[in-house]
């Protein structure tokens, strides 16, 4: 689920912003979680309890605090959500380079620039950092970085993370296809592995880097071998 805030503290503003999101967010087909705060307090004392966002929309001009310094103490504990900055002021935008900002945009808010922002940010970081799957009654939003590889399970698709293994509904060609095609081979008709966490490769298996061995048939052995051979030299 790709999670939205806004720290927005005038009224009418914040509305249109909310409003403005949850149209996009319907055009583009995106589940998500949209939070509003209307002060920068509110955001922090949720963000320390362990709240996290994918994508932040603050003001830069609040009565509490401004934007940028909002922005920093953030960047303190979290250096993977993009920060968008909506303003009525061009020149703090040099501000930005500090805290790494996506973007900046003026108001009134134009909403056709934050549909691009937002299905740009979904679709190159979002969509690459997680595989979102269906696990039960749940929904799950899986780090690729943590998939060791995937395996045919009967009629369900077995995770191998570093520290657990999650099932799901689903096809192992279907989520292929959903995950980076320059990190994940498929090395098995059955398993697909993740290049990044194997450290060992031969003609038939893959040693994982939690140790677990994955099976690597003679069909997908030459193709497995030389993208695991680019991805050590690309890394």
């Amino acid at each position: 689920m790709y999670k939205v805030a806004i720290c927005e503290d005038e009224n009418v503003c914040v509305r249109e912003q909310e409003a403005i999101c949850r149209a996009i967010f319907e055009k583009l087909n995106i589940e998500h979680q949209l939070s509003v705060f209307e002060t920068s307090g509110d955001l922090l004392a949720a963000f320390f309890k362990g709240e996290r966002y994918d994508l932040l929309l603050l003001d830069i001009v609040m009565e509490e605090t401004d934007g940028i310094e909002l922005a920093r103490k953030i960047r303190e504990r979290d250096n993977e959500a993009a920060i968008v900055f909506i303003t009525n002021h061009s020149d703090y935008a040099l501000q930005g380079y500090d805290v790494n900002a996506l973007h900046y945009l003026m108001k009134p808010l134009d909403s056709d620039a934050l549909e691009r922002l937002i299905a740009a940010d979904y679709t190159r970081r979002f969509q690459r950092s997680f595989l979102v799957i269906k696990s039960g009654t749940q929904n799950l939003r899986v780090p690729v970085t943590e998939i060791i590889c995937l395996e045919t399970a009967g009629r369900r698709v077995l995770i191998t993370l570093r520290n657990e293994t999650v099932d799901c509904s689903g096809n192992l060609t279907a989520l292929l296809a959903e995950l980076p095609a320059e990190l994940f081979v498929r090395c098995h008709v059955g398993y697909v592995i993740n290049l990044r966490n194997i450290r060992e490769l031969t003609r038939t298996d893959a040693v994982a880097v939690n140790g677990k061995t994955i099976p690597v048939s003679r069909a997908y052995s030459k193709a497995a071998q030389k993208a695991f051979l680019k991805q050590m030299w690309d890394a």
